[in-house]
């Protein structure tokens, strides 16, 4: 007799969802997690949309005059634009550079060149806003040959120059080289020959002795640009040559003064030229008094008029 299976007790456990005691199992919220984040989005885009209306100008009627937005950026950039334009002009372009000069002359007689008067004044090359014309007048009056310079400047490149120059007196001749100096005294180079101005030569020149305030005056050295005769020595000669006016030289000597060697053979020395009339006076009382004697002098010295003298060959 066949047997049959066992039988299986069915398990007593019981399902999990069968089961009453155990934790209700809730699916996440899912749904209301998406309703709140849509709200959020439009939240915010009715916050931006009302931004918007809020930063838009009022409705105004037809009618009403229209305005115009300006941002002041914009004017900003149309006033600085043109003022780089102009500044660009100013240093870039030539057409504020000077390239030469007008110049006047305010004596008959001129020695000093445009060419040279526009290369003495430092303006070359300079537009015409670098200019000061009271320092350029400073720096032309410096040069000994240049009495007075008045500047003036237009635009666009305009330097206009009135110069006065000084005038020669007479010629002085030292150490071999010859100069002009005028009536005060201002040695200035010799630029030509005018054969009306008197000469002055120092024919014994000394290497340590002089007796003026213009320390190379009659020394053993040239005489440079700049340099200075005392003024009673230039008066000396004018003075002289105004009362004879066929003297064409005289001479000097650093510690006897001014000279003047007559064609009879002697010399006259008359000092400076303190009362040359005076000087003079008594030379021709000297000249008579000798010639009455028939004494030949060789030197006569009237250069203190109170107390001359006078040397022979005897003495």
């Amino acid at each position: 007799m066949s047997s049959l299976p066992p039988i299986r007790r069915k398990s007593q456990a019981t399902p999990l969802r069968d089961r009453t005691d155990a934790p209700e199992w809730t699916a996440p919220d899912r749904p209301s997690a998406s309703i709140n984040l849509a709200e959020r989005r439009r939240e915010r885009r009715a916050k931006k949309l009302a931004d918007v209306a809020a930063a838009l100008p009022a409705a105004v009627p037809r009618d009403a005059p229209r305005g115009i937005y300006v941002s002041w950026r914009w004017v900003s950039a149309v006033i600085v634009i043109p003022l780089l334009v102009v500044l660009y002009v100013f240093l870039a372009s030539d057409t504020f550079r000077i390239h030469g000069v007008y110049v006047g002359y305010t004596t008959l007689t001129s020695y000093l060149s445009s060419a040279e008067i526009y290369g003495r004044s430092g303006v070359s090359g300079l537009r015409i806003f670098e200019v000061d014309p009271a320092k350029v007048g400073r720096e032309l009056e410096a040069e000994p040959e240049i009495a007075s310079a008045q500047v003036s400047v237009g635009w666009p490149n305009v330097v206009q120059i009135a110069i006065t120059e000084r005038q020669p007196a007479l010629v002085w001749e030292q150490s071999g080289q010859r100069v002009w100096v005028d009536v005060s005294g201002r040695v200035m180079a010799l630029r030509q020959d005018l054969p009306d101005l008197v000469r002055v030569v120092v024919e014994k020149p000394t290497k340590d002795v002089h007796l003026t305030a213009c320390d190379r005056q009659g020394m053993d050295t040239i005489l440079g640009v700049g340099s200075c005769i005392d003024r009673d020595t230039v008066n000396g000669v004018l003075q002289f040559k105004a009362l004879y006016p066929n003297v064409t030289e005289v001479i000097y000597d650093p510690i006897k003064g001014l000279g003047f060697r007559e064609g009879a053979g002697y010399l006259l020395w008359f000092g400076d030229g303190i009362d040359i009339p005076t000087k003079m006076a008594v030379f021709n009382a000297i000249i008579a008094n000798l010639g009455a004697r028939d004494i030949q002098p060789v030197e006569i010295n009237v250069a203190n008029p109170d107390a001359p003298y006078y040397t022979t060959v005897a003495n």
